[in-house]
């Protein structure tokens, strides 16, 4: 089926208000990971999924202390039923916070609590900002990131509990000042350690009428009550299928992956109710159409996850080991219904790692521009209705897991960002937009059936629009850089267009390596083998062309003198990890397993390393078990423009005295690893030996 028939037969029957629904009664349940309201939420999924025909079903998983998911520990279960902050002022009592008002009104996963409490401000709560100020037994009003203040305040200095009044400004319109009634969303993570915190979220509003009674001299005593406890319990994952015919598989079906995560808070729409909705009305518009037989059956399985955020990626993937190779590709929806009037968002496609170079991002990008409503009804020329982007990877959702070579699932993410209201209790059902919905909608169910059906004429058809995509991002990327070097002297051009020259090869050896992995589709197929055998021979071109003009516009010799190939310890050592999947710290400075003596080298590294936070994930992803450090930083240069030598060296050390790598020189021979302290089964390694 042709692209553009496929999306249009979506477009008519995908519902964008329908979409808007779901997300409204996913968003009346409070979602926490591991909660009674998450559980409440999955069921309803569930039995929605089921009227509609599909083949449904609750998957669970345990949420205790000592569970754990590949490298990723559990925790326990959590369950909050009443909770309110009182001001005891001298004219009478203030209701600050009540958690039946609006569950984000307590930092997530507090313990219980009872007691009249005075509060102490530490501003932007740096260690400076304690000094000559006594919090112990006392309220801590800051702005620091809980888990900070939790570790500074309660841990070191014996506070009792924490007030957040924060919001990052992480986008035009959202700061302090524009947002001065929401609340954000904050929570603890107890995964190494027992519960052991408590705090409550004020609105900025509240936060400065305490500091301003602060300040004007005044004792600030406030009465505390939380109605929470923790014990072991489940966590659920959803899990539907529409099977395919299995015409594609070879030795098993192949089948491809669509994920949404079901969890956040009570009245949170965006974030990620519009995602899990989305998911939803896509799998049913994808089944009312199979039922009906206007689209034939697929070839290989489509699978519909709907999880707890990363937490239930890593469970269900670890459960289901078998399935992980025959997945060929997914894709993640998380925040896809914003109303971008509103929200001043993007709908951004977000490719996946270039440690697995894939044919996901272009096939979801042919689709995005082909989209039937880019064009307006009469009017000559193509133009969006909606404001989009394709953006390298950065991570921060699902597809972060799926997309790590050792897991070997490449998956692209569509997302709506920047949010002004994202995390705080203004990203409510108004600035969710049926439309928004309904085209992410029509855009995941075309890529997931497309994959699904796919034979190899489609896969060839496939094959070169990447060619066709990768000579335009290539010609834009090399010339903005040349236009660049054009005003530099002759020494500088000649530098940078070495640099350049690596980049474009860096480019085309992804591309070779994307091209090939359509092979495995329909590795029988052998008029798919000649067109990529073909494209392989385009794609050399392509490079060399676009290289040897840019070279022509700088004026630089063609043989430029080699650069010395590195010699230090990076040059020899090769990490190879232990664990599957990437290592999330969920909100901690270190992992478990690191001794005491390095914990302050970890932080010293995240604080020190600009964006180290997202940047380590992909230091691992290049971590193959054959790759030295220096080559992992060489490509990391080439995929962020960064050069993380130091951070990187420094990362993987630190790793290595926590158990989770191993260094070994890179004359050995590498083997397969069985990680036995993260009770891994055999083959760690079979995801990135598919990549």
């Amino acid at each position: 089926m042709q692209p553009s028939s496929l999306l249009s037969l979506l477009q008519a029957t995908v519902s964008g208000e329908a979409a808007r629904r779901y997300v409204a009664e996913i968003a009346r349940h409070h979602r926490i990971q591991a909660s009674p309201g998450y559980r409440e939420a999955a069921a309803w999924l569930v039995d929605t999924l089921r009227n509609h025909g599909l083949r449904a079903a609750i998957e669970s998983f345990p949420a205790t202390p000592t569970a754990s998911f590949w490298c990723q520990p559990s925790f326990q279960e959590w369950h909050c039923r009443h909770a309110t902050l009182d001001w005891l002022r001298e004219d009478g009592e203030e209701r600050l916070c009540d958690f039946r008002a609006s569950p984000l009104s307590i930092i997530q996963r507090s313990v219980a609590v009872t007691g009249e409490f005075t509060v102490v401000d530490v501003g932007e709560g740096r260690p400076e900002d304690y000094e000559g100020r006594d919090v112990a037994g006392k309220l801590v009003l800051s702005r620091a990131p809980v888990r900070e203040t939790y570790r500074r305040a309660v841990c070191e200095r014996g506070a009792a509990g924490i007030l957040y009044d924060h919001i990052e400004a992480t986008a035009p319109g959202r700061s302090r000042v524009d947002l001065p009634d929401a609340r954000p969303y904050t929570s603890f993570w107890w995964t190494a350690e027992p519960p052991g915190g408590w705090g409550f979220v004020l609105t900025p509003r509240q936060g400065d009428a305490l500091r301003a009674a602060l300040a004007a001299g005044q004792e600030v005593r406030l009465r505390a009550f939380i109605n929470a406890a923790f014990y072991d319990g489940e966590f659920e994952v959803v899990h539907a299928v529409l099977p395919g015919t299995g015409e594609a598989g070879v030795l098993a079906p192949q089948g491809v992956l669509g994920i949404a995560h079901l969890c956040h808070p009570q009245g949170f729409a965006n974030d990620n109710a519009s995602g899990a909705a989305c998911l939803l009305e896509t799998a049913i518009a994808l089944a009312r159409l199979l039922a009906t037989r206007r689209l034939p059956p697929p070839r290989r399985d489509i699978h519909f996850l709907w999880v707890p955020e990363m937490t239930g990626t890593y469970a269900w993937l670890a459960a289901h080991e078998d399935l992980i190779p025959n997945l060929m590709a997914g894709i993640n929806l998380d925040m896809v219904g914003e109303r971008q009037e509103t929200t001043g968002s993007v709908l951004v496609l977000e490719r996946p790692p270039e440690a697995i170079p894939s044919f996901a991002p272009d096939l979801l990008e042919w689709l995005r521009d082909t989209l039937p409503d880019e064009q307006t009804p009469g009017a000559p020329v193509r133009y969006p209705r909606f404001r989009y982007a394709t953006h390298p990877f950065s991570g921060g959702s699902d597809h972060m897991i799926t997309s790590d070579p050792t897991v070997g699932i490449p998956t692209p993410m569509l997302i709506q960002w920047p949010d002004r209201f994202y995390h705080t209790t203004a990203d409510t059902l108004e600035h969710v937009d049926p439309q928004s919905l309904q085209r992410a909608g029509v855009l995941a169910g075309g890529y997931l059936y497309w994959l699904a059906r796919a034979d190899a004429a489609a896969l060839q058809r496939l094959a070169w629009e990447m060619i066709a995509r990768y000579e335009q991002r290539l010609a834009a990327e090399s010339q903005a850089e040349t236009q660049r070097l054009l005003d530099q002297g002759p020494d500088e051009r000649c530098e940078g267009y070495r640099r350049l020259a690596e980049r474009l090869a860096f480019r085309q050896e992804r591309m070779l390596s994307a091209v090939a992995r359509l092979i495995l589709l329909e590795p029988l197929a052998e008029s798919l083998g000649q067109t990529v055998l073909r494209c392989r021979e385009e794609i050399l071109a392509i490079t060399a062309r676009i290289g040897e003009r840019c070279r022509y516009q700088l004026d630089v010799p063609a043989e430029l003198p080699p650069q010395p190939a590195p010699t230090d310890e990076n040059a020899t050592l090769v990490p190879r990890r232990l664990y599957r999947g990437p290592l999330m710290l969920m909100g901690m400075t270190a992992p478990p397993t690191a001794p005491d003596a390095d914990r302050a080298e970890w932080e010293r590294l995240f604080a020190e390393t600009q964006n180290w936070s997202g940047l380590r994930f992909l230091a691992e992803y290049w971590a193959d078990g054959y790759r030295t450090l220096a080559e992992i930083a060489r490509l990391m240069r080439l995929e962020t423009g960064r050069d993380l030598s130091q951070a990187i060296t420094a990362y993987f050390r630190l790793l290595e005295r926590a158990g989770l790598v191993e260094l070994r020189p890179a004359r050995s021979t590498q083997t397969t690893h069985v990680g036995k302290a993260h009770g891994h089964k055999e083959a760690v390694n079979q995801g990135q030996e598919r990549a």
